[in-house]
């Protein structure tokens, strides 16, 4: 990805290697029919998990989209405006996405999205925008995206992406037709990521990445940070507990786009210390953590899911995995004194 006139506008080279994912296929089917027809409404609102492939979605429908010679419901891969889209320079294309996961949409992108797409389309044809995750937009920006959606320039197709899509004002979600992405049946999954993997390494990706597409894709590709181990978990409260870092360091050793992923890693491992619990099955190696009662792993629990809830609301994430490494704290000398 590069960066054009604005930070926050990318470019993707999309050629067509991702491609739709089987699972939807009924979307595809649905969205390309309703195209065809000229029916297709001018802002899409793709809903759903993060994970399960809304985003690969998104631009292989934009691609379509441009394509000046679509076959079988996608791009044919070989026009001008596919080959525009593989090289990441097509004209007639905007993403926009935040330049960190956790950075806000400003008003001033959405102010350069308008403008551009007042513009007549350089290749003749659709013109494209893609925005997410769109609930990243603060109040500002929201409101003038609002006014693009009710009078939208011509030839032009607005793709969001959301997550949470409750965070996003309700006027927007008239002006959208709304497309639900769900996790698909496991089976489904289990056949997609085997075609190049072994059974056994499929399944402990589906484990770990808890059946979300996005997940076990990048684990069994090695893509993206899916957060820590759990021995790198286990050696951060072993140096928290035992004073030789402070929560102010350990947090500091995080990178902030790691915290989603760390903190779901916390949560696995303390789930399955309860679990042990639960079972009766101690840890083959010892650790701070087996010295606690299950009603102190269940209080750290629900701290973990506090601060997840909150990280989604654009907080301050050094000072929250701080304030959360103190509780912990707090938790294991009040259930260890």
């Amino acid at each position: 990805m590069s960066a054009l006139a604005n930070e926050q506008i990318v470019s993707i080279r999309c050629d067509g290697s991702e491609a739709f994912m089987p699972w939807q296929k009924a979307i595809v089917e649905q969205l390309a029919t309703a195209y065809q027809a000229q029916r297709l409404p001018h802002a899409l609102l793709l809903l759903g998990p993060q994970f399960v492939g809304k985003t690969v979605f998104a631009r292989e429908f934009a691609r379509m989209l441009l394509c000046s010679a679509p076959q079988d419901d996608q791009a044919c891969g070989q026009c001008k405006s596919c080959l525009l889209c593989a090289a990441g320079t097509h004209p007639d294309w905007l993403n926009v996405q935040p330049e960190t996961p956790r950075k806000i949409l400003k008003v001033d992108t959405i102010r350069f999205v308008q403008s551009r797409l007042q513009q007549t389309a350089q290749q003749g044809g659709k013109k494209v925008c893609v925005i997410g995750p769109a609930e990243q937009m603060n109040e500002n920006a929201a409101n003038a995206l609002l006014k693009i959606l009710e009078e939208p320039p011509s030839d032009t197709y607005f793709i969001l992406i959301s997550h949470h899509a409750g965070k996003i004002l309700p006027t927007i979600l008239s002006r959208c037709q709304r497309v639900s992405f769900v996790v698909p049946p496991q089976e489904q999954l289990a056949q997609w990521l085997g075609s190049s993997h072994s059974a056994a390494e499929v399944e402990a990706a589906m484990a770990q990445g808890r059946g979300l597409p996005g997940r076990a894709y990048d684990l069994l590709n090695n893509e993206q940070a899916s957060g820590l181990d759990r021995s790198s978990i286990e050696s951060v409260f072993e140096s928290l507990l035992a004073n030789k870092k402070t929560a102010q360091e350990l947090a500091g050793s995080f990178e902030t786009e790691q915290l989603p992923e760390v903190l779901d890693s916390f949560m696995r491992l303390i789930n399955g210390c309860i679990k042990s619990k639960q079972s009766d099955v101690g840890s083959n190696r010892p650790n701070a953590l087996d010295r606690l009662s299950q009603a102190a792993l269940q209080k750290l629990y629900a701290h973990l899911t506090t601060a997840k809830r909150v990280l989604d609301q654009n907080a301050n994430p050094r000072l929250l995995m701080e304030s959360l490494l103190l509780q912990c704290v707090v938790i294991y000398h009040e259930f260890n004194s």
